[in-house]
């Protein structure tokens, strides 16, 4: 049976731990880095089912990740972008042309986690 694999970038741990928390008692592996450059290098390295990002990343931001995945031509990654900033319209094209799949607002619930699993992480 093929493990799931989720990739956290978040530099709120707390935040990180439970969204893992919930994962792995789904039987989903879950990586989690709390740094901008440890994120994108997790993204050039392994291949994830999704990859749950938060954009008000300290130094290395969530849009920077973003930059860097268009500048590198990665696509096709199932990207959540999850984050308590608002978006204009423009932007959220912008960031779905990279790939990503939605963007969620925090606080994150345990239903909002569990409509994730089930749409983006169907076995």
């Amino acid at each position: 049976m093929l493990t799931m694999k989720v990739l956290i970038i978040n530099d709120n741990e707390s935040i990180t731990e439970a969204v893992k928390d919930f994962f792995e008692f789904e039987n989903i592996e879950c990586k989690t880095v709390n740094e901008g450059r440890e994120g994108i290098s997790e993204i050039e390295n392994q291949n994830f089912d999704l990859i749950l990002l938060d954009i008000a990343i300290p130094s290395y931001t969530g849009i920077d990740i973003l930059n860097e995945l268009k500048r590198q031509r990665i696509e096709n990654q199932n990207i959540i972008i999850f984050t308590a900033s608002v978006f204009k319209s423009e932007q959220i094209n912008e960031f779905l042309e990279i790939g990503v799949k939605e963007v969620l607002t925090k606080p994150i619930s345990l239903d909002k986690l569990e409509y994730i699993k089930q749409k983006y992480l169907k076995k």
